[in-house]
């Protein structure tokens, strides 16, 4: 699930929103019991609404919805509260309800998470890391705790008037409950603000170190936008 909150420029409305899009090869296969999926192309969007304009804890509210792309239905509509219960402290603590809808039926579940809001930490030699990781717990059937995060350090290597081309390496991993996965592997990508919009397109080969989940090594793209 990739944001481009990093790019979002600084603007008075109360009104902030990321999009995204992941196509991973081989998310189109069938889930099996015997190799769990974590990781599978995916599309997403939330839509989030300051409470507290001016509040060193940035109370919003926001409501999310998640489609996969490939593969058996997975649909899932989510809303909740988030803060930052340290103040300056980049994390962010969010309550959410969540109806996921799958083949087999819908549920309603509930989840408490917490996610870092780092700022890009610039590097020796002209590179830069980006870093994300959230951690929580989700309740239901299958209720589970779980983990994720990616890691990008990268340098341009061209930019002009309204874009930059970068490229590097990555990591990204995740788990929960019964199955987890990390990978790593070179990522390049171009950033192009359009109007009010910032989005990037990435594109990167990712081989599974860790895990056994599917999919399995392979190329992915992801394009995302945030405002």
């Amino acid at each position: 699930m990739q944001s481009a909150a990093e790019f979002r420029q600084s603007a008075p409305s109360r009104w902030s929103g990321d999009s995204w899009a992941l196509f991973r090869q081989g998310s189109d296969s069938a889930l099996s019991a015997l190799r769990p999926s974590y990781g599978r192309s995916q599309a997403g969007a939330v839509l989030r609404y300051d409470l507290g304009q001016g509040s060193s804890r940035r109370p919003q509210a926001y409501a999310r919805a998640t489609t996969a792309l490939a593969g058996p239905k997975q649909r899932e509509l989510a809303a909740g509260l988030s803060t930052r219960p340290f103040g300056s402290v980049p994390m962010r603590a969010h309550v959410e309800g969540r109806i996921f809808d799958t083949q087999f039926g819908t549920e309603t579940r509930a989840a408490a998470f917490v996610v870092t809001e780092l700022p890009m930490a610039e590097l020796p030699g002209g590179f830069s890391a980006e870093t994300y990781a959230q951690t929580g717990y989700v309740t239901g059937e299958f209720a589970t705790p779980f983990v994720d995060g990616q890691m990008r350090v990268s340098r341009p290597f061209k930019q002009g008037r309204g874009y930059r081309l970068e490229a590097g390496a990555g990591a990204w991993g995740g788990a929960q409950e019964g199955t987890g996965r990390l990978d790593i592997g070179p990522t390049a990508s171009i950033t192009v603000p359009l109007g009010r919009v910032n989005a990037r397109l990435s594109a990167d080969y990712r081989f599974r170190v860790a895990g056994d989940a599917e999919p399995a090594s392979g190329p992915a793209l992801t394009l995302s936008a945030g405002f």
